[in-house]
Order: C-alpha cells, then sequence, then structure tokens
C-alpha cells in the first residue's frame, strides 16, 4: 500500500525543503517496487494493521528512540555512580576498576565497523530494538554478583557491631567475644583468624561485570552509529538540528537520572531489609549498588519493544525520495524510470560486502575532515573518560562528600548546562544557520575554554586531611601501641573536632555507644576530657580523664566545592554550545551510504585510543596518590584515603594536557571544511530553469489536483501488487 502522510506533514516538508515538485501515487507506483511500499508499514511480518500505521512517522520514532536513549544513559552514568562502592564491596583498586570498564570498549573495538556497516543496510530500527535488550541484559548481568554473593562480609560485621541488642554502651569486656572485632577497640586484643576474603565471590563478581561490560559496548556499537544516522536519514537536512536538538534534550536526561538513581540507591543500605547505625558519610558505608540495575532493565525492556514495530524507511522519506527523483528527472530530461532504475543499480552496486567495505573505509581516511574530526575526537575522549569515570570518586574524597551526595550534584549540573547547552546551539543551527568556517572556528575556541576549565579546577579543593594513624610508613601514635590495632580504616573525630584518628583503636577508645548517632567512643586514652590529644604515652592523662570521639570525618569549613562546581557549571554550558555543529559537521563529512561506517569506526577509534587506556592510565595514577590501602589477609585491596592535594592535581592536569592536543585536529578540520554543505543547501541551487518553471505552478490548484488523485482508487496492475 502506498504509504499515507498527512497533507500538513507533506507540504510542511517540501516547505522546508524549498520544493514545490508533487508526486502522485500514480508516479509512486512507477518508482518503487511493491516490497519498497510494503517496507514503510509499521508491523512484523504479515502483522500490520491499518490503525498502527500513523505511527510511522518521524516524531513517534524520535519519541522512542529518545526513551530508549534516556534508559541507556542512566545505565552508564549509573555504573560510574556506584564504581567507589563496588571497589569496597569487592576489595578492587581504581586500577582494576578501570580494566573491567574497558569491557564495553574490547567488544566495540572487534564488532563496531561491521555491525554499523551492515545494520546500515538491514532493519534500522529492529537492529537499535536489539541493542536495548542486550545493554538490559548487561544490566541484569551487572547486578547478579549481589544476588548470588550477598553484601559481603564488611556489610555483614558493620551491621552486627551496631546492632547488638544488649546494651547501648559496651564495654571493652565484650571485646573477648569477637562481637565487635570490627570496631577495634583498645583491649589488647589477640590477632583475629584471618578470612579469605577474595575467594570465588571476588573472580566470580570480576567475570561477570566484565561480562556486563562486554554486553552494553555491543549495544554501544548499534545504538549511535545506528540510530543517529536513521534519523539524519528521514528528515531534511535544513531540519535535522531542531530535531537532533529535541532528541537530545529528552535524553539528555538519562545521564542525569542515573546519577539521580545512583545517589538514591546508594542512600540505601547494601542490604535493604537491615538499617544499620552508620551515617552515610561514613567511609565504611555500603550502597544498595546492584538495586538501580534491576529497574534500569525493566525499564530498557519496555521502550525497546516498538522499535521492532517501526518500518525500515518511513513513509514521508519515501515521498520525499520520489520527488527527489523527479527532480532530477526535470534536470537532466530522463524518464524518471530510468532515473530510479539508476540510483538501484548505484544502491546494489554498493551493497554490504568486505571489499565495498574496504573501498568505504579507504575513502573515509582520505577525507581531512572526518580524519581531524576522529584525531579530535579520540584525544578529548581519552582525556574526558578518566576524569568522568573517577569524579564521583573524587568529590568523595576531595571535598568529603558522600557517594549520594556527589551523585546528586553530578546529576544536576550535568542536567542544566546540556539543556541550556542544546537549546542555544540548536536555535543557532537551525535558523542562523553558520556557515563551515564559523561552526568549526567556535569549536576551537570552545576547545580553549575546556582546557582553561580543567586547568582552573587544579586549584579549588579542600585542605589536604590530615589522619593520625598507620600511613605513609608510620606505625601509629604510642599512646595506642599496647593496643594491637590492626590496618583496617574507621576514622573517628576527637571532641575536639579537628583531630582525625585512623580508627577508635588507635585513638585508644574502649568503649563506643551504638545508641548514638552518630556512634561515640569513650574512654579513649589518646584525648583528654579537656579536648587535649596526647600521642606520646608519656603524657597520657588517668583513666577518669580519658577523652571521647565520634565515628567519621571532623566537620570541615570549606567552600572549595562551591567554587567547583561554579567553574564546572560555567564552563561545561558554553563547551555544550558547540554539540549540536559538531555532529552536523561530522555528519555532513561524508556522503550518505558511508555515514554508518564512519560513525562506526569513530567509535572503534575512540574505544581502543580513549575509552579503554583511559581508565586504566588514570586509575593507576589515582592508586599512586593514595596513602591508606586495605589489607585483607595480607592482600592489598581497595583505596580508604587519597593524598589530596596529588589526587586533584593530577585528576585536572592529565585531561588539560590531552585536551590541547585535541585541537590540533580542530585545526585540519577548520582548514578544509570550505565544500561541507551543512543545511542541503546546494542542492536547492543547483535546480535547473525547467525545476524552478515546475515549482512556480500554482500550488493551489496543483494541491487540489493531488486531493483529487488521492480520493481514486487504483486499479490493479498485472505486473504490480495493488497500491491503494
Amino acid at each position: 500500500m502506498i504509504p499515507r502522510v498527512s497533507k500538513d506533514e507533506e507540504e510542511g516538508e517540501e516547505e522546508e525543503e524549498g520544493e514545490k515538485v508533487k508526486v502522485t501515487k500514480a508516479e509512486m507506483q512507477l518508482m518503487f517496487t511493491p516490497k519498497e511500499i510494503e517496507e514503510t508499514r509499521c508491523g512484523i511480518g504479515s502483522c500490520s494493521p491499518g490503525w498502527l500505521q500513523c505511527f510511522a512517522t518521524k516524531e513517534v520514532y524520535m519519541l522512542v528512540y529518545s526513551l530508549v536513549g534516556v534508559t541507556q544513559g542512566m545505565f552508564f552514568t549509573y555504573s560510574v555512580s556506584v564504581i567507589s562502592t563496588i571497589e569496597k564491596r569487592f576489595k578492587l583498586t581504581s586500577k582494576e576498576t578501570g580494566l573491567l570498564l574497558t569491557g564495553n570498549d574490547i567488544s566495540q573495538v572487534l564488532l563496531a565497523i561491521f555491525l554499523s556497516y551492515y545494520a546500515t543496510f538491514g532493519h534500522r530500527p529492529r537492529w537499535l530494538g536489539v541493542g536495548a535488550l542486550l545493554t538490559a541484559a548487561s544490566c541484569l548481568t551487572a547486578a547478579l554478583p549481589h544476588l548470588i554473593y550477598g553484601p559481603g562480609r564488611d556489610a555483614l560485621e558493620a551491621v552486627r557491631a551496631s546492632t547488638i541488642p544488649t546494651n547501648s554502651t559496651r564495654s571493652l569486656l565484650l571485646n573477648t567475644t569477637g562481637l565487635h572485632s570490627n570496631e577495634e577497640l583498645c583491649y589488647n586484643k589477640p590477632d583475629d583468624q584471618c578470612q579469605e576474603e577474595r575467594g570465588y565471590d571476588y573472580l566470580g563478581s570480576i567475570i561477570l561485570l566484565f561480562l556486563s561490560q562486554l554486553l552494553v559496548g555491543v549495544a554501544i556499537s548499534i545504538m549511535f552509529s545506528i540510530g543517529i544516522t536513521f534519523l539524519d536519514d528521514n528528515i531534511s537536512k535544513k531540519t535535522y538540528p531542531i530535531y537532533y536538538t529535541l532528541t537530545l534534550l529528552v535524553r539528555i536526561m538519562g545521564p542525569v537520572m542515573g546519577f539521580i538513581v545512583g545517589g538514591k540507591c546508594l542512600s540505601i543500605w547494601i542490604d535493604p531489609s537491615v538499617s544499620p547505625n552508620i551515617n552515610k558519610e561514613d567511609p565504611r558505608w555500603l550502597g544498595a549498588w546492584w538495586l538501580g540495575l534491576v529497574f534500569i532493565a525493566a525499564g530498557l525492556t519496555v521502550t525497546a519493544l516498538p522499535l521492532f514495530l517501526f518500518p525500515r524507511k518511513l513513509p514521508a522519506t519515501l515521498r520525499r525520495e520520489a520527488r527527489k527523483y523527479k527532480k532530477k528527472a526535470l534536470k537532466t530530461g530522463e524518464r524518471q524510470e530510468q532515473v530510479v532504475e539508476e540510483v538501484r543499480r548505484h544502491r546494489h552496486a554498493r551493497r554490504p560486502n568486505i571489499k565495498n567495505l574496504g573501498a568505504a573505509l579507504k575513502r573515509l581516511f582520505a577525507n581531512k575532515v572526518w580524519a581531524g574530526n576522529l584525531f579530535s575526537s579520540t584525544v578529548t575522549l581519552l582525556a574526558l573518560s578518566g576524569y568522568w569515570n573517577f569524579k564521583p570518586k573524587y568529590l568523595e574524597n576531595q571535598f568529603r562528600k558522600s557517594a549520594a551526595e556527589a551523585n546528586y550534584y553530578t546529576g544536576m549540573a550535568s542536567l542544566v548546562v546540556s539543556v541550556v547547552g542544546a537549546v542555544i546551539s540548536g536555535v543557532i543551527m537551525r535558523w542562523a544557520r553558520p556557515g563551515p568556517k564559523l561552526v568549526t572556528g567556535y569549536n576551537i575556541f570552545v576547545t580553549f575554554i575546556s582546557c582553561f576549565g580543567f586547568l582552573s579546577l587544579m586549584f579549588v579543593g579542600c585542605p589536604k586531611l590530615d589522619v593520625i594513624g598507620p600511613k605513609d610508613g608510620s606505625v601509629g601514635p604510642a599512646c595506642s601501641g599496647e593496643c594491637g590495632c590492626s590496618e583496617r580504616y574507621n576514622p573517628v573525630c576527637a571532641q575536639d573536632n579537628s583531630t582525625l584518628f585512623f580508627s577508635p583503636c588507635y585513638a585508644g577508645c574502649t568503649k563506643d555507644h551504638i545508641a548514638t548517632k552518630p556512634i561515640e567512643y569513650s574512654g579513649c586514652r589518646c584525648i583528654s576530657n579537656s579536648g587535649t590529644i596526647h600521642l606520646d604515652n608519656n603524657t597520657i592523662p588517668p583513666q577518669e580523664e580519658w577523652g571521647r570521639a565520634f565515628r567519621g570525618y571532623c566537620p570541615e569549613p570549606c567552600n572549595g566545592f562551591f567554587y567547583y562546581f561554579l567553574i564546572q557549571i560555567i564552563t561545561k554550558t558554553i563547551v555544550s554550545t558547540s554539540r549540536i555543529g559538531s555532529s552536523i559537521v561530522l555528519l555532513r563529512a561524508v556522503s550518505d551510504e558511508d555515514k554508518g561506517v564512519s560513525l562506526g569506526t569513530i567509535t572503534v577509534f575512540i574505544s581502543l585510543f580513549g575509552f579503554i587506556p583511559a581508565p586504566i592510565i588514570m586509575g593507576a595514577i589515582i592508586d599512586s596518590t593514595c596513602v591508606v590501602w586495605d589489607h585483607s589477609c595480607g592482600k592489598k585491596g581497595n583505596c580508604w584515603l587519597y593524598d589530596s592535594d596529588q589526587f586533584r592535581t593530577v585528576l585536572h592536569l592529565v585531561p588539560t594536557i590531552l585536551i590541547f592536543i585535541s585541537m590540533f585536529g580542530e585545526l585540519v578540520v577548520y582548514r578544509n571544511c570550505d565544500s561541507l554543505d551543512l543545511y542541503g543547501l546546494k542542492e536547492d541551487m543547483g535546480l535547473t530553469k525547467k525545476t524552478k518553471e515546475v515549482e512556480a505552478v500554482d500550488e493551489k490548484d496543483d494541491a487540489e489536483e493531488e486531493r483529487k488523485e488521492e480520493e481514486k482508487p487504483l486499479k490493479s496492475d498485472p505486473d504490480r501488487t495493488t497500491i491503494v
């Protein structure tokens, strides 16, 4: 059946493209085969009811694609938001979590070019549906470590230590029972029996988390190349900026919601059935990192299913192609059938195979604009990937924010700046239509701003945290030398609200009061009732004057976070205004048939030289700033405390240098972008006099003619399927 398109939609499309060429149903019948027309219907196979066809529009596709993008974007930022909690739960170093995060990039390197190339010639909406379902499977796989191995020994000990139902005050005598070995109070404790923590649960969790990343990598290979090209192919080049902006505005909610959901889940204890007396700011707090993955998987499944019902090509796009063929026939003087046959032969010659894939890759690397974009994008994402993967951890350690708070602030900042930037750039690209030189030149300016922003953040932070205990090779204060303290990090603040001890044991505390919040420790031999700190055995006050301490970090007045947040908002707002323009330059730098493989190849390079090495390199650099490691059974686990000054410097200096280097790619694009047709204007300028005469036909009479034609039932053609 001929795809039905509303009159307003069709005329609006023509007005956008500056065309007045009309195509009747009879001409559509001559130009396209019954199979091509049938492929514009919604449904699966023979199940394509009439009522479903009203959804075969670019607006509906844009909505569904945006919703899938929202839920998929939630997964990516949610994964980042729970990184520090996963490290604490499974005793991982930053370098190890960096290796885990490379799983999705490895699968992209192996598959992105082939998937994007072959899927471009296939049923793209269904490919997108498969990609979304793979992401849902990835979410469930990532949640399996908790469902199989539970919350872990540290979580169980923390609950047990803070919820003993007898007395609210526990004395040192209880220590002999082992009930609160996790608290490590001073009592000359015998060495605990070492329990191996990094056994099957450690190895099994690593495998499952890595497999999850491999699955989502396949989904990325499909979603970010095929989804964009399908949208671009079914929308006029002039209106693409505004449609892409609208899509982006909806999809922005995904990463933002991922941080917010991450913050909400991390504010719940890892085992929601219990509620220990531990503050969320306590470094030993373990949030329900797995919970959000289950909800995201359900959302992806629901939003992915409508994609399987979309047609291979939208009806309005088929009509636009018909008008294009008719214009070409008028321009060259050929019959429309000849033009169509020529196009079909061209498509057949470009059918997907290894030989044509090689030819396409050769065309891409010979394209200076595309190659410059490739270099710039790869180096930029090498810089940003390492930064964003560890930013929540940085906020926790630098500004003493809880994991939940770190995610809320990160999410809200992303929402505000992304919306503002997308709206501004979309409006300018749609109506002002700046030339390629102006667009690419502005990208260079934005790169300078990004460098300056990261450089500024190197000097914004809080004072370095000083902890009394076994760090930097020291053995701890003499006042707690007889307590037999282990290296389990459990910071407490002395009653002077400024001195931080490594644990209650290193403060010489002998009692804890679990009914208070935060938990209070008393009988601390290193602290006097007056708040004075005594670290030497020779100055320890008498027992009746031993002071108190409180679990967690000391309150620290620091305005650094406000300035950090302000600089980031200003910088990201300016940077985000170049996003739409960059996307259009990338798409217009190559031919329509090469768009899919172009995006797939860029994905491979970004993964191989950006996303894979970035978290590994940055994780190793961050590990080098650690001053307190977790040690279990003689093995090094996660880092509890970093040198905040070094952490701040390396986290921002590395991106500054790399983003500056990426500017060389932007300069190549700027020098070679003159011939780019960003808005399809050159097609209109190429119209011949004969075509313009056809466009000058009285529009009212032409529209009336077409309306009458629409109302006439077409007779069966012996060589074709009946077209209604």
